[in-house]
């Protein structure tokens, strides 16, 4: 009886090794991009006090926060320019309602809504307040120029407050760690069949990652973690970014199956083209 043993030749050896490294080195890199670049949406939607300030009339058509702020300042200028008078009070509500429904009034009252946001995910310890000019605007009334400041209770929320700190330095990070292991993996020279496949699945992967991180969670969350009307300022930025977002992910899609057509027609048309390899090989001939 006569035995052969095949040994794999030391090129196809080190291939096999250099196309798992590129595997890992392109997983690695990719992972981190969903991190950077979910992350970026999420500071976007939730974690921008300066966005919010500039879509005030997207937050304001929230109705719990339009009520709050209508309840504190009634509350706070009504019984002191009209004691014990309950129709001029109505009155003054009525204004205040008007004027946040209106887009001069979502501009009127962006500064006060900036604040309320940057108060809640912990970009400042400052109070809320809206100044004696602006109480004149707000509830059209002069007397209200004679009144101080109004302080506006808005709670900061812790969890917002440590997610907030991690994403200022997770996403520029996670970003260059793309960089780095995405430069590395071409190094590697990944196979193309295999890398478009990897990226194909990627993409999908990133697709998923978008939705759940950029809406799912501004969406839901805050709302979760804290009973202040202000909490709803995430949930309306992300319904008022959901277009942007679920376009984004088709996109992504499409592209991602895109790249799998083509990462399976190049395989196949690969398969075609390649000539047979053969290996030496060493015969250990042995007679029982």
């Amino acid at each position: 009886m006569r035995y052969v043993v095949v040994q794999p030749s030391r090129s196809a050896t080190m291939s096999a090794v250099r196309r798992s490294l590129a595997g890992l080195l392109f997983g690695i890199s990719f992972a981190c991009a969903c991190i950077a670049i979910s992350g970026f949406i999420l500071q976007r939607t939730a974690f921008s006090p300066a966005d919010t300030a500039d879509t005030a009339g997207v937050v304001l058509q929230d109705q719990a926060i339009q009520d709050e702020l209508v309840r504190v300042i009634s509350q706070s200028t009504a019984n002191q320019m009209y004691p014990g008078d309950p129709v001029a009070a109505d009155v003054i509500i009525q204004n205040i309602t008007i004027v946040a429904s209106t887009e001069p009034g979502a501009a009127l009252l962006a500064d006060v809504v900036h604040d309320a946001h940057a108060r809640l995910i912990g970009d400042t310890d400052e109070l809320v307040r809206i100044s004696p000019e602006q109480l004149v605007q707000v509830t059209r009334d002069e007397r209200a120029g004679a009144l101080p400041a109004l302080t506006i209770d808005v709670p900061e929320v812790g969890a917002l407050a440590v997610a907030n700190n991690i994403l200022d330095w997770l996403v520029p990070i996670s970003a260059l760690v793309t960089v780095v292991f995405f430069v590395l993996c071409l190094v590697a020279r990944p196979e193309r069949p295999a890398l478009l496949r990897t990226l194909a699945l990627g993409m999908l992967v990133l697709a998923a990652a978008i939705v759940i991180v950029a809406y799912v969670v501004p969406r839901f969350v805050p709302t979760l973690l804290s009973d202040s009307a202000w909490a709803n300022i995430a949930p309306r930025l992300a319904d008022d970014a959901l277009p942007l977002i679920l376009g984004t992910a088709l996109l992504l899609i499409g592209g991602g199956l895109a790249l799998f057509v083509s990462s399976n027609r190049m395989g196949r048309s690969r398969r075609w083209s390649t000539p047979v390899s053969t290996y030496r090989y060493r015969e250990d001939r042995r007679w029982s």
